[in-house]
């Protein structure tokens, strides 16, 4: 039993502690984050012959955003019954669902291609055994299923995605070019003579179940760790699993080791008056009666059985339900303005014509689209598998003759795009935010500006389904770049300083003057960002939050402590986070500090941190398609497919 002090006694930890030891590893590849992107990219890099070494901080069977399941894939413009190609997709009018960049292309590109990566490896992919048989979704022919949009067939089913980790984990686990490290928290990059901005040399790492040290030399990364949202603004170790995006793991690691080396990051960000996909105090996600995403197109009916009407994305009415699962006339694809409720629907819930409660109603489905959203997408999805398709089921649930009630809201909220149907209350929560940065800048590579520093997944605005996608094409590009690389020297002072500040909260354990647990420091920090990064800011509200978060670093997390391999974990992730926040408010800054100037008018923003100053700078629009590189999406990833087409 550990004893700190007036804060109690902390259990027996049950394993070996080695604080101080250190176990070295030379590799050409060091991917960070086994989720999607990471899994897809160890597999990727192994089979070009490079030696790879995975490293998670979880167990790679369940971790990441995938680790739970997945029950379909998105933006699978690749895919062969697809009407639209990648290249036509560019093309279209953007959308919050299509934003024309070479991130999307790359995923949009390569996503079939990581699809049938993983149905080679084991995924149970088609409805093999006709049990969807002439269902609307179901191709006859592929016996691949869609979701959403049955016209366009861009968004495919997965039967099997329940499994989809253990699949990934088994794979990489047989691999002879592949080593894998669970429990290990990468905690910072290298750079060669320790420099901000110079080519990448490596990284460390921490044992979190015995504190022992890991050093890996390596010619290449790929960072694939998890985003970071509302967990910014918010702290409640107890309430995450309500929310969308809170798995409390997910603590912007990879943001903030790239920052603290140099990398450039996108100034985009996701901000603003949309629903709140991150609201803790939310209902279990996809777990209450709804008609939308994974429900979609579930009946709704008030409280007196009467069913409320559906209208199409351009707000027409429609009287059959499978056109709920298809475009509008003129619509290119169902994107976010996907058919939904009538948008009038706050009015006549309000003369009376509705009565709430209302209710989700699967009765009223074809058996086809009823089996599809409880067996297929409920049973696999990762936030639904266990808390709502197993826990339902053994607590007596039928869909065949059951209801689930639609959280009680004011009317307003059941309308267009201000509906919330998991988070209750539209925005009710302000602090709870689904504010993500939109990642580390990327060239046609998927390398950042930093040499050996490839990036894929969230990190790189590329999450989603679709990151398996970046992360097969990331890993290749690593591999490439390693071939004409030698391992560089990794300097040993940059390591010290590292080793030292990792292990600072383990040697403050027995100090009675570290009374700050890492819990305390995580909501301190979120509390800054809920005053100095909230729906109103200013360059002084944000400057007054660097400054808050700068004292908290050099004060309260000097007063830290870490009694376990555990705690230390928790609190590193902890100034993770406040590295994150940091990368917010200068994001904030040049925002508006360019918006005001002037010089961000048709321009892309990019910033970095060298030295201890940001690095605003400026790019046309659309970079991406100008010199040096070639005018179209198709030729430019062409170009940097070449050597992997060789090889095949």
């Amino acid at each position: 039993m550990i004893n700190q002090g007036n804060l109690g006694v902390a259990p027996e930890w049950p394993y070996p502690i080695k604080y101080g030891e250190e176990k070295r590893i030379e590799v050409d590849v060091l991917i960070v984050g086994a989720g999607m992107a990471g899994g897809l990219a160890g597999i990727a890099a192994a089979k070009r012959g490079a030696k790879v070494a995975v490293v998670d901080k979880a167990p790679i069977k369940i971790s990441g955003s995938g680790g739970a399941g997945l029950d379909h894939y998105l933006n699978c413009f690749s895919n062969p019954d697809c009407t639209y190609t990648p290249e036509e997709l560019m093309e279209l009018p953007e959308s919050g669902a299509v934003v024309a960049n070479h991130r999307k292309y790359i995923t949009a590109k390569n996503s079939w291609n990581a699809l049938m990566e993983l149905e080679k490896i084991g995924l149970t992919l088609r409805d093999v055994d006709d049990t969807f048989a002439g269902a609307p979704f179901r191709d006859e022919k592929s016996k691949l299923m869609y979701a959403y949009d049955y016209k366009n067939k861009v968004n495919i089913r997965i039967l099997g995605g329940h499994y989809i980790k253990q699949i990934i984990f088994a794979r990489l686990n047989e691999d002879e070019n592949v080593s894998l490290f669970e429990r290990v928290m990468i905690t910072n990059f290298l750079t060669e003579n320790g420099k901000a901005g110079s080519r990448i040399v490596g990284a460390t790492g921490l044992n979190v179940q015995t504190g022992e040290f890991y050093v890996f030399n390596a010619k290449s990364i790929v960072t694939c760790c998890g985003g970071i949202s509302a967990q910014t603004w918010s702290f409640n170790t107890e309430l995450f699993a309500n929310g969308y995006r809170m798995d409390p793991n997910c603590s912007g690691d990879g943001l903030a080791m790239a920052w603290q080396s140099g990398a450039m990051f996108n100034n985009i960000e996701q901000f603003g008056d949309g629903p709140s996909f991150g609201n803790p105090f939310g209902w279990p996600w996809y777990g209450v009666g709804n008609p939308d995403n994974t429900w979609m197109p579930c009946s709704i009916v008030d409280n007196n059985g009467k069913e409320i009407p559906w209208e199409d994305g351009y707000g027409n009415p429609i009287t059959d339900i499978a056109s709920r699962s298809m475009p509008a006339a003129n619509q290119p694809f169902v994107t976010q303005d996907r058919p939904t409720l009538t948008r009038d629907l706050p009015e006549r819930i309000r003369s009376g014509e509705f009565e709430l409660p209302l209710w989700a109603d699967m009765t009223l489905l074809p058996e086809s689209e009823r089996k599809a959203i409880w067996r297929l997408m409920c049973c696999n999805e990762g936030k639904t598998r266990f808390p709502i398709f197993d826990y339902y089921n053994k607590a007596g649930f039928n869909p065949e003759k059951d209801m689930l009630q639609v959280p009680i809201m004011s009317p307003e909220s059941y309308a267009g795009k201000k509906k919330d149907w998991f988070q209750g209350e539209v925005n009710s929560s302000k602090f709870w935010k689904n504010d993500t940065i939109a990642g580390i800048a990327v060239d046609w590579n998927q390398m950042s500006n930093i040499g050996g520093l490839f990036v894929a997944g969230s990190d790189s605005g590329q999450g989603s389904a679709t990151a398996a996608s970046s992360g097969m094409y990331a890993a290749n590009r690593a591999v490439e770049y390693s071939m004409n690389t030698d391992l560089a020297t990794i300097c040993e002072a940059q390591l010290s300083a590292e080793k030292e500040r990792v292990y600072a909260p383990v040697k403050r354990a027995d100090d009675a003057k570290a009374c700050i647990s890492w819990k305390e420091l995580w909501a301190g920090t979120a509390r800054v960002m809920q005053q100095n990064c909230g729906d109103f800011r200013t360059v002084s509200i944000c400057e007054h939050g660097l400054m808050w978060l700068d004292s908290i670093r050099k004060h309260e997390a000097q007063m830290t402590y870490a009694r376990n391999p555990h705690e230390l974990w928790r609190v590193l992730e902890s100034e993770s986070r406040i590295t994150v926040g940091e990368i917010y408010l200068h994001t904030c800054i040049a925002q508006i500090k360019a918006a005001q100037s002037g010089e961000s008018k048709g321009k892309v923003i990019f910033n970095q941190f060298i030295d201890g100053k940001r690095i605003t700078t400026f790019r046309e629009d659309k970079w991406w398609l100008k010199a040096p590189y070639a005018p179209t999406y198709l030729e430019n990833y062409e170009r940097c497919i070449a050597a992997e087409k060789e090889m095949m």
